[in-house]
């Protein structure tokens, strides 16, 4: 049996203990591989001065074991967890209280130069929970913004799945677990890292998970102890590596973590452009960028130069907070006290004191307007950023995009041209029918013969064309590319009657809901993709406006496109190809998803009006309904 096995096997013995028996059945396992030193047990944390903490089901701590509640020296605890059977609202803030206070104890400095924590771990145990998972994670947040981020809870344990933090640099994955770091050490130099919450759908394996983690803090809290424990990676074995990604925060100049600014996220940040440092023969160094970072900034280096030797000309202003991180493509500096401007000083300094050249990137970003409302409209905020966020947890590696994205940008050029075609057909009737209402443009002479002034014939012909094609270059082209890219072939829905019968027939074995949606999509999609056949061959034109006499006054009557109003037609159409943009990519696109994480749908009333998406990433069992494609007759902005 291996190691990840045999803590497996532990971990189903704490999920089946009866409500009373959880702690003791968590001591027992915890027993087994945290090693000689430390032992688990129920009771409370007394420190230096007296105070205590509250009864805990289960302290890690230093002391030997002892019969009954313990009563721990606070520099003896390692860690605390504190235990539900059915975790509320009410005792998850109670929990989040409790292992604040107790992280607040005190405790005795680490000595100087010892690479070891004092720090006391906070993770909340619970068996189950009625409360969806984002609302475990969104009361969280409430409660962060009101407490230090030291005495944070560091790990919610519910069921089978797992809130924590993980560690992410800019430009970079998530790239592991985030442990508390010891006491005092980003007071003065703090890192220039994310550190975001995630959820894990951790399943059977939840127990591994959270030893993993706790082991990994045992090792620098404890670390001559580390021969008589498990490799905390070797625990993990097995564990699905999932995580579904929901609030970032950063280290401010005090080193403490603050949220990261909405608009520093990545769907409306625009990182500003490198300067190149080169050699006096031209050769190139690196190039350098200037991040706004909390209350200061970080630098970030590409290249062969070292970035310490680059912070000292920053002079007396970095004194003591200079480190850099190495990442896997470049090097990050910490949170540095600078502004902008102190940044092209800096740059100035470098040239004129070193023999190196520093000039502004001469490459260029294009930032183009792509319509006339920005992120807080439901078509930019739905089909524009939300796929894309969809697209995102498919294909993690950006490198590797372009094969859903060259597709995507056809659908929503076409898309988009279709609905400036639509609001020019909108636009050219009512200002017509409007003038000849009021009489300006049409009359009635004594003969009963209508005079009209305007003809609006061709106009409306070209652009009922310009629809028509439009939408069936976004329909019939870009998405039946974008299925096949997400493994979905739905050709025959642009086929003959017999041939689309047989493809429904074939798809309903596999994939019941999208063959259910397609057959609501023939009903609308038909007379659009017959109307441009039609007028390609020449056996269809777009009517010419008609004109009658009604009460003393000249009426215009629409043109009619497949037995509707033009206006009316191309409204409709529009409005259907926008939900089956948005639907059809995200069905196939949750279709990828890894089996523990599923989409769920946003009630429209709870969606953030700064940027409404639909959508959001779950977690399977984390009690959100998962969203399933099914057509609906609702207006786009209505769904």
């Amino acid at each position: 049996m291996t190691v990840s096995e045999d803590v497996l096997a532990a971990g189903q013995q704490v999920s089946t203990a009866a409500p009373e028996a959880i702690g003791d059945a968590l001591n027992a396992a915890l027993n087994r591989f945290i090693g000689n030193r430390l032992t688990a047990g129920g009771g409370q944390i007394v420190d230096l001065a007296g105070a205590t903490s509250d009864q805990f089901a289960s302290i890690v701590h230093t002391n030997p074991a002892a019969n009954g509640p313990i009563q721990a020296p606070s520099d003896s605890v390692a860690a605390v967890i504190d235990v539900h059977d059915d975790l509320t609202l009410e005792n998850l803030r109670q929990s989040y209280r409790r292992i604040a206070n107790a992280k607040s104890l005190t405790k005795t400095p680490v000595p100087e130069g010892e690479t070891r924590t004092n720090v006391t771990l906070g993770v909340v145990w619970a068996a189950q929970t009625a409360l969806l998972l984002e609302a475990i994670t969104d009361e969280i947040a409430s409660l962060n913004q009101q407490t230090a981020s030291t005495l944070w809870p560091d790990m919610i344990v519910v069921g089978t799945a797992i809130i924590n933090y993980a560690v992410q640099f800019p430009s970079e994955p998530i790239s592991g677990d985030y442990l508390p770091p010891a006491e005092g050490a980003t007071a003065t130099s703090a890192p220039a890292v994310y550190i975001v919450s995630v959820m894990r759908p951790t399943g059977a394996f939840t127990f591994n998970k959270m030893l993993s983690y706790l082991l990994a803090h045992l090792g620098v809290f404890s670390p001559g102890d580390d021969a008589a424990r498990p490799n905390f990676a070797e625990v993990s074995e097995g564990v699905p590596p999932t995580a579904v990604t929901l609030h970032g925060y950063q280290y401010n100049l005090r080193g403490d973590l603050v949220p990261v600014p909405r608009q520093f996220y990545n769907d409306r940040y625009l990182s500003p452009r490198p300067f190149l440092v080169e050699s006096e023969h031209g050769e190139p160094l690196a190039a350098i960028q200037y991040l706004p970072w909390a209350d200061g900034a970080a630098i970030l280096l590409h290249g062969k130069l070292p970035l310490e030797g680059l912070l000292v000309f920053f002079g007396p202003k970095v004194v003591g907070r200079g480190r850099v991180i190495r990442l896997k493509e470049g090097q990050i500096s910490y949170v540095l006290p600078v502004t902008e401007v102190d940044f092209g000083a800096w740059l100035n300094r470098i040239q004129q004191q070193s023999n190196m050249i520093v000039k502004q990137d001469p490459g260029h970003f294009i930032v183009q307007k792509l319509a006339d409302e920005g992120a807080s409209s439901p078509y930019m905020a739905r089909i524009f950023i939300g796929v894309l966020h969809l697209r995102d947890q498919i294909y993690t590696d950006p490198t590797k995009r372009s094969s859903f994205d060259a597709p995507y940008d056809y659908v929503t050029s076409a898309l988009s041209s279709t609905r400036d075609s639509a609001r020019k057909i909108a636009a050219l009737w009512n200002d017509h029918q409007s003038k000849v209402a009021s009489g300006n443009i049409a009359k009635i002479d004594g003969g009963g013969n209508i005079h009209v002034q305007e003809n609006i014939d061709r106009d409306l012909r070209s652009e009922i064309e310009t629809f028509l094609n439009a939408a069936t270059r976004c329909l019939k082209t870009g998405m039946q590319n974008i299925a096949r890219e997400l493994g979905a072939n739905i050709g025959f829905l642009f086929q003959q009657k017999d041939s689309f019968e047989k493809g429904i027939a074939a798809l309903q074995a596999t994939d019941p809901d999208l063959a259910a949606y397609l057959q609501q999509t023939r009903i609308w999609s038909e007379p659009m993709l017959k109307s441009r056949i039609d007028l390609e061959h020449g056996t269809w034109v777009l009517p010419r406006t008609g004109y009658a006499a009604e009460n003393g006054a000249v009426k215009a009557t629409e043109p009619t496109v497949a037995g509707k109003p033009a206006s009316e037609f191309v409204d409709f159409t529009f409005d259907r190809l926008c939900c089956f943009v948005e639907e059809l990519s995200s069905h196939c696109l949750r279709r990828k998803m890894p089996g523990s994480v599923t989409l769920t749908e946003i009630p429209l009333a709870n969606r953030v009006s700064e940027v409404p998406e639909r959508f959001r990433i779950a977690l399977e069992n984390g009690g959100q309904p998962t969203w399933r494609i099914a057509f609906h007759e609702s207006r786009f902005e209505n769904t």
